[in-house]
């Protein structure tokens, strides 16, 4: 069977540094390519190169027998090809009907015809199976519905191939088996299907072959039917990654750093909880929980409607009333949504690590810039950072990448309490192992740990402590001996936990 997209030996550089070296792919028609890879692997830049977003520096782009105009994004989704990008780029203020027409809403002389638009965008959601008031603004719908919301603008333009960047990184279980169900039916009626992905099992449960790149390179493609899980992660890494950093910590937590009590704001109501020097207290529970909501509420994110939060270091306690009074008293955060929150893109590796920590780098007022490049080099190696290059732009990074330089730029500050919300979310598997191995140094130096993850195995895995959120109160408390699974679904579901 013919190809429908090919993308024939791609080569792609930033900086003298090969982000695609000479890549070849090829998806049919229905079929469901896999591309994996660890972060800085290549996959998101040959993606926007498929895409018309980015130039290659050679190769080229086909569909259906015609070759493709480099770095043409229009002419890319004329000839069929969607991109749904890792990062969501939907327009917050816009409704769900005018994003998902974002770009190709029809018109009369310039005027929109809204019920048309309506109709397009209902239609588009039907295929999908997603229901969402098409007059609600972004800013008020899940991070979840978000997801469906991108997906149903690329599929409203009838694409011959769908690329998706990491569509599941922010879905529960449930909405992930939704999805892949809902991809697999379009791949049935014969669309094509390009998925990026980290999480393996979703690769072996959805996708017909998987394409493997190391280092920009195509390592091999293989049928998903003859090969294991483990073959794959050992071609996307190049070496066996160790056991013992899947291992559960033994901890002795020490004071308290941190003390919330009554803590009321929007989407929480009345939680109290508190962290030990050296102890990692996890959140879990179901997307939309409350549970980033409490953590922005406790480091003063985001307002408090009542509740007290203190800190405690070397002997002094601290009120914590603004986010900035939290940074000043040792607080770290590293937060769900990196590229809008945690980075300034355009600014290099080394400024977005200078950013927090400019009092300890500068004398009289004045940078001390060879103390910046030894800070931030140091600090970019320390969390892996792949290349260590300090002066390249935060956002030509992968996402993986991207989160690790917004944990270095808050390990320069050794803080008593470090908050992550999401730390792993579109990472892969080694560098979810380096970051793990990095939360557990800090919590065994002594750092106070809080974690909000929706990975359940992250979550066991990390966590001395768990407390289940739901519907903004703690649900149930869980001790590492204790946690399993099936009890943190229970109580985050709302069943009895002797039920699960």
């Amino acid at each position: 069977m013919a190809a429908v997209v090919e993308a024939k030996n791609i080569t792609k550089a930033f900086g003298g540094v090969k982000a695609v070296d000479d890549v070849s792919v090829s998806v049919e028609a229905g079929e469901i390519l896999a591309v994996v890879g660890e972060n800085g692997a290549g996959k998101s830049t040959l993606m926007r190169i498929l895409a018309g977003i980015e130039t290659q520096d050679s190769g080229q782009v086909i569909v259906s027998g015609e070759v493709i105009p480099k770095s043409d994004a229009k002419a890319s989704i004329d000839a069929g090809i969607s991109l749904v990008h890792q990062e969501l780029s939907l327009v917050p203020e816009m409704t769900v009907a005018e994003n998902i027409l974002l770009g190709s809403a029809p018109t009369t002389v310039g005027i929109t015809r809204t019920r048309q638009m309506k109709q397009i965008a209902q239609a588009a959601l039907e295929e999908i199976g997603v229901s969402v008031d098409l007059d609600e603004r972004i800013s008020k719908l899940s991070v979840a519905l978000r997801q469906f919301v991108e997906i149903a603008r690329a599929v409203a333009r009838k694409p011959k191939v769908l690329i998706l960047d990491e569509p599941t990184a922010s879905l529960t279980p449930a909405e992930t088996d939704y999805l892949l169900s809902m991809l697999q039916r379009l791949a049935d009626r014969g669309m094509s299907i390009v998925y990026i992905s980290h999480r393996i099992p979703e690769v072996f449960r959805l996708c017909d072959t998987v394409t493997i790149l190391r280092d920009g390179k195509q390592i091999s493609v293989l049928d998903v039917a003859k090969t294991t899980p483990q073959q794959v992660i050992d071609q996307m890494v190049g070496r066996e990654l160790k056991k013992d950093l899947e291992s559960k910590r033994s901890s002795s937590p020490g004071h308290v750093v941190l003390k919330a009590v009554g803590i009321r704001a929007e989407g929480v109501n009345d939680i109290s909880l508190e962290v030990r020097a050296g102890e990692i207290i996890g959140l879990g529970g179901l997307v939309g929980a409350g549970r980033t909501e409490l953590v922005r509420a406790i480091i003063g994110a985001d307002p408090r409607k009542l509740g007290k939060v203190t800190l405690t270091v070397n002997g002094k306690t601290k009120v914590i009333s603004s986010f900035e009074s939290a940074v000043k008293a040792g607080v770290g955060y590293v937060p769900e949504e990196r590229r809008t929150d945690g980075l300034a893109l355009t600014m290099t590796v080394a400024e977005n690590i200078t950013l927090p920590n400019r009092k300890e780098l500068s004398a009289s007022g004045f940078q001390l810039a060879r103390k910046i490049r030894t800070f931030a080099d140091d600090l970019s190696k320390r969390v892996g950072l792949r290349p260590p290059e300090i002066d390249r732009e935060a956002g030509q990074y992968s996402g993986g990448n991207q989160q690790k330089i917004v944990i270095a730029k808050w390990l320069g500050r050794r803080p008593a309490l470090i908050v992550l919300d999401e730390p792993t979310r579109g990472v892969d598997v080694g560098a979810k192992a380096e970051i793990h191995r990095l939360v557990k140094e800090l919590a065994d130096n002594g750092t106070a740990v809080l974690v909000v993850s929706s990975d359940l195995p992250e979550l066991l895995e990390l966590a001395d402590t768990i407390h289940v959120v739901r519907d903004g109160t703690i649900t149930g408390t869980l001790s590492q001996e204790e946690a399993d699974e099936k009890r943190v679904m229970s109580l985050a579901a709302g069943e009895q936990v002797e039920n699960a």
